[in-house]
């Protein structure tokens, strides 16, 4: 079943829909399947279906971009009360490809940063090239992370599902950990106010 998957004829179609479908569902990532199929195509020493899937990835995430962007422009439910939403919004206009390839590899990051894109007008001239650098970006690191393990699995797909997964959890800690630790460095604690003169105790004579 795990050989029909990753060697079906529509695996591509598949892998360019699931990678779309995550930037608004961000509960259905893709890289779990973008990463095993690497992995697979890589421990077959097949070059051909590496780039095959790599390319895949990168239209459906170019297409889901586009989603999202038109989705931010149309509608005032996107990012409404979410602090990472804010923080994104500040740097759009100053840094867009910056703030695309970095907010991409957080967890949620991409549709954050994405409708925040549209939402705060964002032109299309900006944009295009933006996203093309953050899908080009992210597909490389995914698909090099995918060549990374697919010596362990040796083409077997089995093998290259497991790994795929467990690649997938590692990454996805990894990125949970630095979003925190990035939330923590935007909001430093504040310290307590001072007390006033007005509020001390007059001495009793």
């Amino acid at each position: 079943m795990t050989g029909e998957v990753l060697d079906g004829g529509w695996l591509l179609p598949l892998l360019a829909l699931a990678v779309l479908a995550d930037g608004p569902l961000p509960f259905l990532p893709s890289e779990p399947l973008l990463l095993s199929s690497v992995a697979w195509a890589g421990g077959a020493g097949d070059g051909g279906r590496i780039a095959a899937v790599a390319a895949a990835a990168f239209v459906g995430s170019v297409v889901g971009d586009a989603v999202l962007y038109v989705l931010g422009r149309s509608s005032h439910r996107f990012l409404r009360g979410r602090r990472d939403g804010t923080w994104v919004r500040r740097h759009l206009h100053r840094r867009p490809v910056l703030t695309l390839v970095a907010v991409r590899f957080l967890p949620g990051g991409r549709l954050v940063s994405v409708a925040a894109a549209g939402r705060v007008r964002l032109g299309v001239r900006r944009f295009v090239p933006a996203t093309l650098t953050s899908s080009a970006v992210w597909c490389g690191y995914m698909t090099g992370m995918g060549l990374l393990i697919a010596p362990l699995t040796r083409g077997d797909p089995l093998w290259s599902l497991l790994a795929g997964l467990g690649m997938a959890a590692v990454i996805g800690l990894v990125g949970e950990s630095a979003r925190r630790l990035a939330g923590r460095v935007r909001t430093p604690a504040t310290a307590p106010p001072r007390p006033t003169h007005a509020a001390l105790p007059t001495a009793v004579r």
